[in-house]
C-alpha cells in the first residue's frame, strides 16, 4: 500500500509541470504560479486523505498501543504536510508581491 501511495504521489508531482505548462506562459511568475497552485491543492488533498486514514486506524486499533502510535505518527506527519504546503504557498505569494 505504501509503494502504491508513494508512486501515486510521485506521478502527480511529475505530471504537474507537463499539465500546467501545456500553454506557454507569458512570464516566469505565471509559470511558477501554474505549478505552485495545483501542487498546493494536491498536497492538501493528500494530507487530508492521510488524516482520514489515521483516524480510521486509530478507531480500529482496539486499544493496541502499536496501532495507536502508528495512527498518531501518521496524523502528525499529515499535519506537518499541510503546514509545509501553506508555508510554501505563503512564501510564493510573498515573493510574488516583491
Amino acid at each position: 500500500m505504501k509503494k502504491f501511495i508513494s508512486g501515486l504521489i510521485g506521478l502527480v508531482i511529475l505530471s504537474l509541470p507537463v499539465v500546467t505548462l501545456a500553454d506557454v506562459p507569458a512570464n516566469l511568475d505565471e509559470a511558477v504560479g501554474r505549478i505552485v497552485n495545483p501542487l498546493f491543492l494536491a498536497l492538501v488533498a493528500i494530507s487530508i486523505i492521510f488524516i482520514i486514514f489515521a483516524a480510521y486506524t486509530f478507531v480500529t486499533s482496539g486499544g493496541d498501543p502499536g496501532k495507536t502510535e502508528t495512527a498518531r505518527a501518521t496524523l502528525i506527519y499529515a499535519i506537518i504536510g499541510i503546514v509545509v504546503a501553506f508555508l510554501a504557498l505563503g512564501l510564493y505569494n510573498v515573493l510574488k508581491a516583491l
